[in-house]
């Protein structure tokens, strides 16, 4: 059985009476001006309910350019990471991912609710919806806190590949990010070879649209349990290859968290996709767990 729940009423609370609220919505494409000539194929919207993920065919809409570096030159994520500390100016986290984040209760929610309450940060939530191809408006948390900001531009975009994330950087990365965790590769499953070449495309992108400051790191995703058990494997390999041609992006490795369980399977929703609550508590603790403590400083 497939998940198709109605999405979740998000609730807006007031904005913040602060310098900081100042933000609009973002809800039409603008032009890409970030992107490089040549790098992204237009891109058909998706479809708001979560279903099987494995629709992107070869040389379909999601098809991308690789870009030319091999390997991504950037700081490490500590190194971004450690801004964080600095509670008088605005922290921005991108997320680029799929539907295992896009709803309240997962990981993106869990983790970043539980940062902004560490960090004495008020939070701002900025959701990602495919048919606006656009943000919502935003959503507050912890509105009351004194120190600057956690902001979030939260891109996870259901169905979707890295290159959907690139063919739509400009809106879904509208200021410039402390840190983007990249959160793909569920979607990647008839054809995985081109994950690590989206990837690189991916954040070859930002990291020249904001060279040397940019934190970035990439998840390696849940175990799925359905038809495209075998490719999505094929995709963590392809993944974990890329990792370690790209060692200042950290990796956040979920794929192995699940399985160390003994029971990854009890840990998703009858799809054998998607996580359950439990299971997006799992991929919250281990996103909180590596980037507190990057090993690549």
């Amino acid at each position: 059985m497939t998940r198709t729940p109605e999405r979740p009423t998000r609730r807006v609370l007031p904005r913040l009476t602060s310098r900081w609220a100042t933000r609009t919505p973002v809800f039409k494409a603008t032009a890409l001006g970030i992107l490089g000539a040549g790098l992204v194929a237009s891109v058909l919207v998706g479809v708001a309910a979560k279903g099987p993920a494995a629709t992107t065919a070869a040389g379909g809409p999601d098809a991308v350019v690789a870009a030319s570096e091999s390997s991504l030159q950037t700081i490490g994520f500590g190194q971004a990471w450690n801004r964080i500390a600095e509670t008088d100016r605005p922290f921005v986290v991108t997320v680029l991912g799929d539907s295992t984040g896009d709803e309240p209760g997962e990981w993106v929610d869990v983790a970043m609710r539980q940062i902004a309450t560490e960090q004495n940060r008020p939070l701002i939530v900025h959701p990602w919806d495919n048919q606006l191809v656009g943000y919502l408006p935003e959503v507050l948390h912890n509105a009351g806190a004194p120190g600057a900001p956690l902001i979030v531009w939260n891109g996870s975009a259901r169905g979707k590949t890295p290159a959907y994330s690139l063919a739509h950087l400009a809106v879904m990365a509208p200021e410039k990010p402390d840190v983007v965790i990249v959160n793909h590769g569920l979607n990647n499953v008839r054809n995985p070879a081109d994950v690590g070449p989206q990837l690189t495309a991916l954040l070859g992108t930002i990291n020249r649209q904001w060279p040397a400051s940019v934190g970035y790191a990439a998840i390696l995703e849940n175990p799925r349990f359905d038809e495209w058990a075998a490719a999505h494997a094929q995709v963590i390999d392809t993944v974990t290859g890329w990792l370690r041609a790209n060692p200042t992006v950290l990796a956040i490795d979920v794929h192995s968290a699940y399985e160390a369980t003994g029971n990854a399977i009890g840990l998703l929703l009858p799809d054998h996709l998607h996580p359950s609550l439990e299971g997006s508590a799992l991929t919250a603790a281990t996103v909180l767990n590596a980037i507190k403590d990057p090993s690549e400083g």
